[in-house]
């Protein structure tokens, strides 16, 4: 996570923004907002969004292994999940949008 650059994974971000929004109050749409959600328990940060079952009793918290585990597979992570992305091989990829979903939060 020392060489993740929050600049680079905003923009990586925009992969993600094909269902998620990332601004504070901003809506769910195909998926959860997900400003605030580093430090959450899994498929508990948005109470009126509809996270499958598989996920919200999943247990844990969105920390950076977590997450970086989910952003390489969701499946793998939590099978059940409705979330349909392959996923991201590159693990700089994958830090970089951390160190962003880090820096949404207050």
């Amino acid at each position: 996570m020392k060489v993740a650059d929050v600049d680079a994974g905003a923009r990586k971000f925009g992969r993600c923004a094909a269902c998620h929004t990332i601004g504070k109050g901003g809506p769910d749409t195909g998926g959860p907002n997900l400003y605030g959600v580093f430090g959450q328990a899994l498929g508990q940060h948005r109470p009126r969004y509809g996270y499958t079952v598989a996920l919200s009793t999943a247990g844990g918290r969105w920390d950076a292994q977590t997450l970086d585990a989910w952003i390489a597979n969701p499946q793998k992570l939590v099978a059940g999940t409705k979330m349909q992305v392959a996923g991201m091989v590159d693990p700089l990829d994958r830090a970089d949008i951390i160190a962003y979903l880090r820096s949404q939060s207050d």
